[in-house]
């Protein structure tokens, strides 16, 4: 059976001999995933062992160590969850099975640290207490961690980390209420608590996330003031001196 692999320059009908053995180390590249197979094609370089004195015998020959596949995660965009979201829940059309499914993604919800249950971080107009703690990182990404003492809720907002936590806040900001409605467990009536709960935290999320994009250009914007200044302050001394 002929190799996948690409013909290598120093193949056996190459006229280069070799007076060394040869080692062959493994290269891995795991920014590269062939669009067929979804895995990384094994790659090898092959080094020169000058400290051998071994003969050789034949014209090519080489030990290879063994090659471990890295395959790349691709994180998929918060339209594309949405998208997965209404899916499966649209998979659901008995609303027990939707309650099933909402209490099993409240099992996977991340523990939440006992000091963030302050006032502070509070979703009012919900009938359950719901906690939210939202930051943005150095790179402009949100992070979302929220808790309930309902577990219906929590596999609500179990959802709603899933799917923005480590988004940009102008993803955030564009999901709507409507791109969820099938979280809404079979319940028709749009003032249903359950579903006032979902839709409470999710305009929560969003509206600290606008807030803290404000904050953040607000700091921006102070500092290039203070800047301005300070380079008004120093021309002012440097034209004093002349």
């Amino acid at each position: 059976m002929a190799s996948s692999l690409p013909r290598s320059p120093l193949s056996p009908s190459s006229s280069f001999l070799f007076t060394k053995p040869v080692n062959c180390i493994e290269s891995k590249y795991p920014s590269y995933i062939p669009p067929s197979s979804g895995q990384n094609p094994p790659f090898f370089r092959c080094v020169f062992d000058p400290t051998s004195r071994k003969p050789i015998r034949q014209r090519f020959s080489l030990s290879c160590l063994t090659i471990n596949q890295h395959p790349v995660v691709q994180i998929p965009s918060v339209s594309e969850k949405v998208q997965n979201l209404d899916f499966e829940f649209k998979s659901l059309p008995e609303p027990i099975d939707r309650v099933k499914r909402l209490l099993h993604y409240a099992a996977l919800l991340p523990p939440f640290d006992e000091s963030l249950r302050t006032h502070e971080n509070r979703v009012f107009g919900c009938t359950a207490q719901v906690w939210l703690e939202v930051k943005m990182d150095g790179n402009g990404v949100m992070r979302f961690r929220v808790d309930s003492d309902s577990e219906i809720t929590k596999g609500f907002s179990s959802c709603l980390v899933w799917l923005l936590d480590g988004a940009e806040a102008e993803e955030v900001l564009s999901v709507k209420i409507d791109d969820l409605v099938e979280m809404n467990v079979g319940l028709p009536s749009r003032g249903n608590s359950r579903v006032n709960t979902w839709h409470n935290v999710l305009i929560s999320m969003q509206r600290r996330t606008k807030d803290l994009v404000e904050e953040r250009s607000g700091r921006k914007h102070q500092s290039l003031e203070a800047f301005s200044s300070l380079v008004t302050v120093i021309a002012s001394c440097k034209e004093s001196q002349v």
